[in-house]
């Protein structure tokens, strides 16, 4: 590069001594040094990242129920969890319709997965470098923030769709500041969209931006809003597609997750844990936010991304945040940190530096990111539930360990998956992904936590769980019927859902009455309330329930739970046990 550059320099020597007026010459030399310049600058913060990551990279356990939901669509199944049924058992349509070519050339989810996260963060980097538009000091610092953020790093792979959500909310908010873009307002509306197929409640992020915008062009309504809803476009096709095909215009885990009939004030004290739990184990993150946050509120033109923040911490305190620990905190930082570098840029060299000064003062945060040892494993849980779900599937599971042994598929949860293969039927396990991924598409997978089984997702919780992990007590007659496949409920009102869910994910797409199931699954939910229903009642049959504390599952402690064989009828509960030793 510095050859060609002499020669530029040579070239306006010469036509200074024709051509005293050489003025385009040296505009265009000042041009490609600061293109130099720049292009260094981003070479230097993705080779930063980009070892940060790759020191870092790994799949968590729950990439998994994708997994093999890809697996079965390449099978010829269709976009299923269990292949009988129809359940949306992935939150992120736009991350698997990602995964799902890529890894039919592959033949290897984990690495596509992996390889795809890669590419979202240099996309992610391309874009903070046009909202900067340069690289100065305030730019470099900012970006640099998301360096010492364990939750950022952690989740720029994972096998997850949040690096798809950075980049995409990158995009987003570059669009949102370059006002001159032609047909902005369309490209607006299609980022939302985007955003919402790859993660649903990403859109509170941008929500209040979007509606400033169709507001200030409110003169022009009809125009904004066919641009707008063009750009919806995507969202509104997948939700009546979703409708029709699962029989619910969102994800399973949503009804799972979010529905899980427990008491506002539960959700609310698990919120404050998960924050909690980031500060003392990621506090550069919280700083982050709140410096992003209160820089947002400062500025008039960003204070809708502010609010944007401010609505994505209240929806925390609604679903009661999540057991993995810095997930839900990723796509917020990143917003952050670009609020964060605004302001920087706006109030000068104070603020500069003592922004520098503090991260100087925690450079013992990148011990989790650039310099994450190889060694990495916390294994632990917090007694609040959380966890660090990169140490608990690191060594096992991470990038540098799965080169150092040659494959990813020696978890033992993968090895067990892999040996059920041989003895098909019907199983119950409390972590359903790995080993249902490695069972293959025969065995059928009943999950108490109702990710992916449409029935019990529709039923309230058990209260003491732990969060993110809603168990659900088996209404009498329900293993029984999921073994015969008849419909022996006991219950009058969760009869009547278990045959409504029947018609919607397992008889044929234009079965009569169909259509009318799923009218009533969605909108009169109160038919299927029962009282008797004992939420509390966990357990299996022949077993006994020996805790109910939040680290247990089938009323048996972690580690106890394992996998077990449905058979019947009448319902006998056996418990599977391999004599291999996992490595």
């Amino acid at each position: 590069m510095s050859i060609g550059l002499e020669g530029v320099q040579t070239s306006c020597n010469m036509r200074l001594m024709r051509h005293p007026d050489h003025r385009q010459c040296l505009q265009a030399l000042a041009f490609d040094k600061i293109i130099v310049k720049q292009a260094s600058l981003w070479v230097l913060v993705f080779g930063l990242f980009f070892v940060a990551v790759v020191k870092t990279a790994w799949v968590s356990e729950d990439a998994f129920i994708t997994f093999r939901t890809v697996s079965n669509a390449l099978s010829g199944y269709g976009l299923t969890w269990n292949p009988v049924e129809r359940v949306q058992a992935f939150t992120h349509p736009l991350w698997l319709a990602l995964i799902l070519p890529f890894t039919a050339l592959s033949g290897d989810p984990y690495w596509t997965s992996l390889a795809l996260s890669l590419v979202a963060l240099a996309v992610t980097l391309l874009l903070f470098g046009r909202i900067w538009q340069r690289w100065d000091l305030a730019a470099l610092l900012a970006t640099a923030s998301l360096l010492w953020s364990h939750s950022f790093i952690d989740y720029s792979t994972s096998g997850l769709e949040n690096p798809l959500t950075h980049a995409l909310l990158a995009g987003y908010v570059l669009t949102w500041l370059r006002e001159e873009l032609p047909r902005r307002t369309f490209l607006l509306g299609l980022l939302v969209s985007l955003l919402f197929l790859t993660r649903p409640d990403a859109i509170l992020l941008v929500g209040p931006s979007l509606a400033l915008h169709i507001w200030q062009k409110r003169q022009c309504f009809a125009r904004i809003a066919l641009n707008v809803a063009m750009g919806l476009l995507p969202a509104v096709v997948w939700i009546a597609f979703s409708l029709f095909y699962y029989g619910a215009p969102v994800p399973n885990t949503a009804l799972a997750k979010i529905q899980n009939g427990l008491a506002l004030a539960e959700n609310a004290q698990q919120a404050v844990n998960y924050i909690k739990w980031t500060i003392d184990r990621d506090a550069v993150s919280v700083v982050l936010l709140l410096a992003g946050l209160i820089g947002g509120l400062r500025d008039r033109k960003l204070r809708v991304f502010a609010i944007g923040l401010g609505l994505w911490v209240a929806y925390l305190f609604y679903v009661g945040a999540d057991y993995m620990g810095g997930r839900f905190f990723s796509a917020p930082l990143l917003l952050a940190s670009v609020l964060l570098g605004l302001q920087l840029r706006k109030y000068g060299s104070l603020l500069k530096g003592l922004w520098a000064v503090y991260l100087v003062l925690s450079i013992g945060a990148l011990q989790t990111t650039v310099f994450s040892p190889s060694t990495f494993d916390q294994k632990s849980l917090a007694e609040s539930g959380i966890a660090d779900e990169r140490g608990f599937y690191y060594q096992q599971l991470g990038a540098l360990s799965v080169l150092r042994r040659g494959t990813w598929n020696l978890h033992p949860w993968l090895l067990e998956g892999a040996a059920l293969r041989e003895v098909p039927g019907t199983y119950t396990r409390c972590a359903v992904g790995m080993t249902g991924y490695a069972g293959g598409p025969d065995l059928y997978w009943i999950d108490p936590l109702a990710l992916t089984e449409p029935f019990l997702a529709r039923l309230p919780a058990r209260s003491g769980g732990r969060v993110g992990h809603y168990e659900r007590a088996f209404p009498i007659g329900y293993l029984e019927s999921t073994v015969t496949r008849q419909n022996l409920i006991v219950d009058p009102a969760l009869r009547r859902l278990y045959a409504d869910v029947d018609l919607a994910t397992r008889s044929s797409l234009f079965a009569p009455e169909r259509i009318a199931a799923i009218w009533r699954l969605n909108t009169d939910k109160g038919a299927y309330i029962s009282s008797a229903f004992d939420r509390q009642a966990v357990g299996l049959p022949g077993t006994e329930a020996k805790t109910k504390s939040k680290f247990s599952c089938y009323g048996v402690p972690y580690g106890s739970d394992g996998i077990w064989r449905i058979d019947g009828p009448p319902v006998v509960v056996l418990r599977a046990s391999f004599n291999f030793s996992p490595r």
